[in-house]
């Protein structure tokens, strides 16, 4: 701006000078001598070379300071200042989308095992397998044996007897645990428990309706004599049946004997319908 200032002041100058110049050069008019008129005006010369550059002008006055000049040109960058002292840490930003996997890194070495979990739920079922093969047989257990005990005898032959002998039976069913002694015709305890007694005793109308007791020990337990249910009929035989259940300890024997009076008859053939059974109910 002061540049432009000062090629104001210059051309000025140069301007008054060449207004004065050509005043100065013209003749003084001679009023002596005789003139004549004045001559055609002369064709206009060409344009003459233009002078060489004035001298500086002085500086021009101090503009106002309340004035804003204008904005100059950028000046030329200057040189990287030295770094500036770091600043407060900023707010932490949102977070940045997830990067692509690297390569996978060397496998590390074995850590130390865990404490154990605790136990999953229980899952679902499989489906079962096939069985597989069967293995070896093994020692035998220390399961106690089962007791077992029963019998079952008939009469196959009539007997003719006194008051509390012994009821005999030919003919063994069955005689688990060989309780039961044919040649006494008793049944003698193995196994301590309770046990159930069942009898019955057939009679013909000539035997005056025999009577026979359930014994154990010579006591009696229960005892029954046969009848005719119906006087009319002409079935000739006659029975009678009964049961009890008896707790028994080792060694008790139980047996059929007659009673009420000598020389009655219990019936028995080959239909075997006089018989004596027992079994063991359940052990202590």
């Amino acid at each position: 701006m002061a540049s432009f200032i000062l090629l104001l002041i210059f051309v000025h100058v140069i301007g008054s000078l060449s207004t004065v110049a050509p005043d100065e050069a013209q003749p003084v008019p001679c009023n002596s001598c005789c003139q004549g008129p004045a001559g055609i005006p002369g064709v206009p010369g060409s344009a003459g070379i233009p002078g060489s550059n004035g001298l500086p002008g002085r500086d021009g006055l101090r503009g106002e300071m309340d004035m804003k000049g204008e904005v100059g040109m950028p000046g030329p960058i200057g040189e990287r200042g030295p770094p500036g002292p770091q600043g407060p840490a900023g707010e932490r930003g949102d977070r940045g989308l997830q990067g692509v996997p690297g390569k996978v890194g060397p496998k590390g070495a074995h850590g130390h095992a865990g404490a154990d979990g605790q136990p999953g739920a229980d899952g679902q079922s499989g489906v079962d397998g096939q069985p597989g093969p069967a293995g070896p047989k093994g020692s035998q257990g220390d399961m106690p044996q089962v007791q077992k005990s029963a019998f079952s005898v008939f009469k196959t032959s009539s007997q003719t007897g006194n008051i509390n002998d012994v009821l005999a039976f030919e003919y063994v069913e069955t005689n688990i645990g060989s309780d039961f002694n044919i040649a006494t015709d008793k049944f003698t305890c193995e196994f301590a428990g309770t046990y159930v007694f069942m009898f019955t005793v057939f009679s013909t109308r000539n035997n005056h309706d025999p009577g026979v007791q359930l014994v154990k020990d010579d006591a009696v337990i229960t005892m029954t004599n046969t009848h005719e249910v119906d006087e009319s009929s002409t079935n000739n035989l006659r029975s009678a049946s009964n049961t009890a259940i008896v707790q028994l300890a080792v060694g008790n024997q139980m047996w059929l004997r007659f009673a009420y009076r000598n020389g009655e008859t219990v019936h028995g053939g080959s239909n075997k319908y006089t018989s004596f059974s027992g079994f063991l109910l359940y052990a202590e």
